[in-house]
């Protein structure tokens, strides 16, 4: 995940023990789960197995207080077609409805999946413009959970800020793991896209338009999986697939 290009308009303290979730607190959620990963030789991170749970259930069980998640990304069981409504298997923690969009155009990055994620919770009223909190999330953090705990703490305390950010030890702001007030998060999608198209397009410029709160977290709660040297460090094992077979990288 890219770094912001500025810091935001202050600070959160992601260690207080008290931030641990926000009771009652209204939000939706936007997972995305495409990609090519080709640094995985093509094996889907979200299906990625860590401690007997996928990567894309713990995105899902992080956010299973949400009003409803669009997880943007091929559905179960099929790679294309118009959003629809998919069930978790059952035991495994998920927000009450979980809906399945594939971004326009196909792999066009964060920007344009993000545009069809809005989309979709827009489309099935998921509340209007200006309202509750939305969490945008990648599926290849295996501590997401603990994470969105912190955000969502930091969110009950409703800072005037158009959004809640999660910063990692080295100071890198994370904007795939994050909880943006609804309407100024719609508002600057919409103006990028009335002016370059959202495909292809870097995050820095839809974060570059906002206020962002930085929430520096515990060490390892923002580490993604992008190789399988990472996966292995987090003691997840190359599945037998042909995508599984992708070169070693060097580690540093």
């Amino acid at each position: 995940m890219e770094p912001l290009p500025r810091s935001g308009v202050g600070g959160l303290n992601g260690t207080d023990p008290g931030a641990t979730g926000a009771v009652g607190l209204e939000f939706d959620a936007v997972v995305l789960a495409g990609g090519r990963a080709t640094r995985l030789g093509g094996y889907p991170k979200p299906q990625l197995d860590y401690a007997g749970l996928s990567l894309l259930e713990r995105a899902l069980g992080a956010v299973r207080a949400a009003r409803m998640a669009v997880v943007v990304g091929p559905g179960p069981g099929e790679l294309g077609g118009p959003p629809r409504t998919a069930a978790m298997p059952a035991g495994r923690p998920s927000p009450r409805r979980v809906v399945y969009a594939l971004e326009e155009p196909r792999f066009g990055g964060p920007l344009a999946a993000l545009g069809t994620g809005l989309a979709a919770l827009s489309s099935a009223g998921a509340g209007p413009d200006g309202g509750p909190w939305t969490a945008l999330l990648a599926a290849d953090l295996p501590r997401v959970g603990e994470a969105v705990a912190l955000l969502l703490g930091a969110a009950a305390a409703d800072p005037a800020v158009d959004g809640i950010v999660g910063q990692d030890e080295s100071g890198r702001n994370q904007p795939l793991l994050a909880l943006y007030r609804r309407g100024p998060l719609e508002r600057a999608v919409a103006e990028i896209e009335r002016e370059k198209g959202l495909a292809d397009r870097p995050l820095r410029e839809l974060v570059a338009r906002l206020d962002l709160l930085p929430l520096p977290l515990p060490p390892g709660l923002s580490d993604d999986v992008d190789t399988w040297e990472a996966a292995e460090r987090w003691g997840i094992g190359r599945p037998e697939s042909p995508g599984a077979a992708a070169r070693r990288e060097d580690p540093r």
